[in-house]
């Protein structure tokens, strides 16, 4: 083997490791080298584990729907600075660098497959990589909390729910954060668009949208919708909560459900719903 040739594609296939690549295989060849007991821990919080139809990594867990391996996106910027792929950035949700500022970007890489995995190949390397992310001035986004809260440099409060901790300092394996993301989008859309019988089209605002709602708590969200609801006044007589909230009253969470028909609705919708029922209830006078 050329030891000169950098490609991590190359490597592999050297040591047999195929494109379709098991993540603990891999992880469990780079641990056989010659790298410190520290980067080997961090390799093990950072790499995503594929186990039961679920991504775990930084003490997470996502579904096929967030995470995807598949996602060719970077932020150029980032690159430039310390040359490694950034885990966040399979994230579906995550759109804009919260150290930068700047749109993710493709990846620009002539080697990439059109389908499947593919392998990050940047053409310098470095003594070493920075040990903390310093996100930018403007990082009170939805793409700066989740950064936070897989590193677990805060313990981050969303609706009154913390971010659960190990012994050893490290997020619990939950899915707070892919659960506060589904919330989020869910909120986003209902508050950044006129009340309508029908449910509005995806946009990419609507995890913002709905993190700059969430990220007070209770008492704050509430003052959002009430200000959403005034807004959108129904202006004949409102009959139901439909006739409040329009398409979200069909979408939410139920305190009765089916665990072998329907998804366990999380926590924090059944706390996001509850509260829309509340206000739809104080206005109907119920």
């Amino acid at each position: 083997m050329d030891e000169c040739d950098h490609r991590p594609r190359l490597y592999a296939k050297e040591i047999d490791i195929a494109q379709t690549f098991d993540s603990e295989e891999l992880l469990e060849h780079i641990s056989r080298l010659p790298i410190s007991e520290g980067d080997k821990a961090r390799l093990s919080y950072w790499t995503p584990i594929e186990r039961n139809r679920s991504f775990h990594f930084a003490g997470q867990s996502f579904r096929p729907s967030e995470f995807q391996w598949t996602r060719r996106v970077e932020c150029r910027e980032c690159v430039a600075e310390v040359p490694y792929h950034r885990v966040w950035w399979h994230l579906e949700c995550f759109r804009t660098c919260p150290v930068h500022g700047s749109p993710l970007e493709l990846v620009r890489n002539d080697e990439l497959s059109l389908v499947g995995r593919w392998w990050p190949r940047f053409e310098r390397a470095v003594p070493e990589r920075l040990p903390d992310v310093a996100l930018g001035e403007d990082s009170d986004t939805i793409e700066g909390w989740i950064v936070r809260s897989l590193m677990g440099s805060e313990r981050e409060v969303v609706l009154g729910c913390l971010l659960p901790r190990t012994g050893d300092g490290h997020l619990a394996p939950y899915r707070t954060v892919g659960n506060f993301v589904e919330a989020a989008e869910f909120v986003g859309r209902l508050l950044g668009n006129e009340r309508s019988i029908s449910v509005p089209p995806f946009s990419v605002k609507d995890s913002e949208v709905g993190y700059q709602n969430l990220k007070g708590g209770v008492g704050a969200f509430r003052a959002h919708l009430r200000k959403w609801m005034e807004r959108n006044r129904e202006r004949g007589f409102a009959w139901r909560p439909g006739d409040l909230v329009g398409w979200a009253a069909d979408y939410l969470a139920e305190g009765d459900f089916d665990p072998e028909i329907d998804e366990t609705p999380s926590a924090l919708m059944r706390q996001v719903s509850g509260l829309i029922r509340e206000e739809c209830g104080r206005v109907l006078g119920r």
